[in-house]
């Protein structure tokens, strides 16, 4: 064996290092030195302010650059979301920018869809064949079968879509909301008038009661929980917050509970209502807010003077503790101390998170948790639920063309407004159905923007069939995922770190907040920023749709934006105008306001300007959706809804309906978001995938099961197991899991082979074992809706 002095083996212990932080497999030799960017000197750094992406929490962070490279992410110090921490997530953001699989840049399809196979074209040619297909598609008075589903849930490229398909003329601009927080923001809507996800002030609360929550791990704003969690456990003088956590699952999050509450799969909505029992049973609300801010508490007489059912009576004579005690399996004991405790400990907050909603009784079950915070007095008062605010005004109305108001008044695929979904603001699992049946009519072009259905979507396999039914589809993905398989045109995003960009955080707080991104450093790929492709695209189009987006390219339009932020004097008079205000935002990384309380005049937009227990625009939207009674009649009835007349329009609980046999797939899937969940999964990101959190089988598909049900299935620890349901097969790995209930099976979403292949194209990540079953009403997916089996892999 040759010698190797001291200094040989420091050199390649180095050279091994540095090919650890860069993905290299093995050590290769001694790497040449790198040419440095354009503009930068060696050994010169410098560190740039820009708002994560790896989420939509919207934190803030420090980016090191060093020789014009992205080395190091920190969060910002005085940044109000994250106040300098920063999570797994937003740290994972440098493997994506550096990922070796990045699309290098546009790419037209070759050959068969799922192929693989392809050819760069520039981004004139791309975009000109894009323009002129979409063109086409106008002239045969066609605009409608243009769809975008847009996987971004705020900001300014989702408006850029919403103007760009309103001057197209096409409906169908779709979003994840059916699958994400449509309870909760339709619970907003209904109750409140008010389309949004709500803020809370954690920091002053007393009493908090999740709801299926994972407030520690996946949520959207883990980070700015977590330092309000510090703050809250650290107490003052007299002062001692409670956080009780109502899941099935012992989670990381009801570990760092006080209080873990196991509940009954889909029974949240049932346990709100037997809390609000108690409350108004022996008046331990709030009666002077009831009084004067809501609606629908007592019984009520419309114009016509038919009577009508108010809240008070329906949980007093529906709801006892005993009877939820039964349906949820939580002790009637536990139910009265709870409430109790959440009316001795004001200000108390009702919170609850899709996993609450996401069952065939979601809309009921979100209104009836948030029908809490309104019995306790909470809205709108500090340590309370906070309603949002824009921040940004909206742009000037377009003037639609003729083509375009054609357009724009058929029926939305996705079925908002419809009668596919009658309460709901669109169901983007019901897509592929509509897409193969053709009903109500032919898909011609689609466009992937932040979304990733075959992997991501409920019946992945059903989206493939889909996807190969369409004429044209374009993926806007910096990544070769599953569904950018089976397009015919991919047109790469910049990563969140290369680009421009004004962002509208997920509320947590409901301080308002804009983030502001700037590219850390220039494009690594010819890629573009979606931003710039649909004006650029817009403007190929002609003036009809390039009026409606005028702008020379996406920082211009981000400018006009914020000058709408400066002329509502929100910023103060030290900002005189927007290059003062991009100024401080391009140093801090944003704009942020001072939280406001007490302010109802705008938080309540409902017909009454009161909280509505009883929800009129559920009335209105009913009547204008069935006219007449029978029909709402042979709708409810078709789909297995138990509820009528005043009860639809109330907070509510339905039996959730499950889709399997129970005989045939006795076991209920129970999918979740682990703390390492990202946008897009965590497949494709090994520090993700690698974290303590994952287990010792982090680059495994796995399924956790209770201890007992190992012992009754007779499956042991890392064994291949397949899990089957009506909607697929995968095989994957057993992780016993004695946090999970006795029944279910555990199912951490996101993972899967990495890069994907057409093979496991709508199957792998788990969400292909998903049933599309919905809220018949609300059309929210009913993620924890489906029934499995296990079969040993030998058998």
């Amino acid at each position: 064996m040759p010698e190797i002095s001291r200094r040989g083996l420091l050199r390649a212990f180095g050279a091994v290092s540095a090919g650890a932080v860069t993905g290299c497999a093995r050590y290769q030799g001694a790497a040449p030195v790198s040419p440095l960017p354009a503009g930068w000197h060696r050994g010169e750094e410098k560190w740039v302010a820009t708002t994560c992406g790896q989420c939509p929490a919207g934190c803030g962070v420090r980016v090191r650059v060093f020789e014009g490279r992205a080395v190091k992410i920190e969060g910002s110090p005085n940044h109000p979301i994250n106040g300098g921490g920063l999570g797994p997530k937003g740290q994972a953001g440098l493997e994506l920018l550096y990922h070796p699989d990045r699309i290098r840049g546009p790419l037209r399809r070759e050959g068969p869809r799922g192929s693989g196979r392809w050819t760069p074209i520039t981004w004139e040619a791309a975009i000109q064949h894009l323009a002129a297909e979409l063109t086409g598609l106008r002239e045969k008075q066609e605009p409608q079968s243009l769809v975008v589903i847009d996987g971004e849930p705020r900001g300014m490229v989702r408006r850029l879509w919403e103007r760009f398909l309103e001057a197209y003329g096409s409906p169908n601009h779709v979003t994840h909301l059916s699958t994400t927080d449509a309870g909760k923001v339709l619970a907003m809507a209904f109750m409140q008038g008010v389309a949004e996800v709500p803020g809370y002030d954690w920091r002053n609360a007393e009493y908090v009661v999740g709801f299926g929550v994972s407030l520690f791990e996946s949520w959207c704003q883990t980070i700015h929980m977590s330092r309000a969690s510090g703050a809250m456990r650290r107490g003052t003088p007299g002062r001692r917050v409670k956080f009780v956590h109502v899941s099935p699952r012992f989670s990381v999050t009801a570990a760092s509970a006080d209080e873990w509450v196991a509940i009954e799969p889909a029974t949240y909505g049932a346990l709100a209502l037997g809390l609000a029992h108690v409350l108004v049973r022996d008046r331990l609300y709030d009666p002077d807010f009831v009084r004067a801010h809501t609606f629908g508490f007592e019984e009520w007489r419309d114009e016509q003077e038919r009577p009508h059912r108010g809240f008070r009576d329906l949980v007093l004579t529906d709801y006892p503790p005993d009877k939820v005690a039964h349906i949820t399996g939580v002790p009637s004991a536990t139910i009265e101390r709870l409430a109790r405790e959440m009316s001795a400990h004001w200000p108390a907050i009702a919170v609850g998170d899709g996993a609450a909603a996401a069952a065939t009784n979601g809309l009921g079950t979100s209104m009836a948790i948030h029908a809490l915070n309104a019995l306790v007095g909470s809205l709108e008062r500090r340590g309370g639920v906070v309603t949002p605010r824009p921040v940004l005004a909206s742009w000037n109305a377009i003037e639609a063309d003729e083509v375009a108001r054609a357009g724009l008044k058929v029926e939305p695929l996705d079925g908002h407004g419809t009668r596919a979904c009658p309460l709901g603001l669109g169901s983007v699992q019901r897509l592929p159905e509509a897409i193969l049946a053709e009903r109500p009519y032919p898909v011609k072009a689609l466009i992937l923007y932040r979304s990733n259905p075959v992997f991501s979507k409920p019946e992945g396999t059903r989206w493939v069939e889909a996807l190969q039914k369409i004429p044209l589809v374009v993926s806007c993905s910096p990544l070769p995922d599953e569904s950018t398989l089976w397009a015919d045109l991919v047109l790469p995003d910049h990563t969140c770190l290369e680009r421009w960009e004004v962002v509208e955080p997920a509320p947590s707080s409901g301080q308002p907040i804009i983030g502001f991104r700037q590219p850390v450093v220039e494009p690594r790929h010819d890629t573009m920023a979606t931003g710039d492709l649909v004006i650029r695209l817009a403007r190929a189009m002609g003036p009809a749709i390039a009026s409606a987006l005028p702008w020379a390219d996406y920082r211009e339009a981000i400018v006009e934006q914020l000058k709408t932020l400066v002329a509502s004097g929100a910023t103060g008079p030290r900002v005189p105008d927007v290059q003062t205000l991009l100024a401080q935002m391009q140093e801090s990384g944003g704009w942020w306001g001072d939280q406001a309380f007490e302010r109802r005049e705008d938080a309540f937009a409902t017909p009454s300007r009161k909280f509505e227990f009883y929800s009129q625009a559920i009335a209105s939207r009913l009547s204008e959706i069935f006219p007449d009674s029978e029909a709402l009649e042979t709708y409810l009835a078709a789909r297995g809804v138990l509820a009528r007349g005043d009860d639809l329009c109330l907070p509510h609980w339905e039996p959730p309906r499950f889709a399997g046999d129970p005989h045939e797939y006795p076991l209920l899937l129970s999918p979740h978001r682990a703390i390492n969940y990202a946008e897009g999964g965590v497949r494709h990101l090994p520090w993700l995938r690698e974290l303590p959190a994952a287990g010792l089988q982090a680059w495994r598909e796995i399924v956790e099961i209770s201890p007992d049900d190992a012992r009754r299935l007779d499956l042991h620890e890392g064994e291949a197991v397949w899990v089957e349901s009506v909607a697929g097969r995968r095989r994957m790995h057993v992780r016993v899991h004695a946090g999970t209930r006795a029944g279910t099976v555990g199912l951490p979403l996101g993972h899967g082979p990495w890069p994907p292949t057409a093979r496991d194209a709508g199957t792998a990540g788990g969400h292909g074992l998903l049933s599309s079953l919905s809220d018949p009403l609300a059309g929210i997916l009913a993620e924890q809706g489906t029934r499995v089996r296990l079969r040993k892999e030998s058998a």
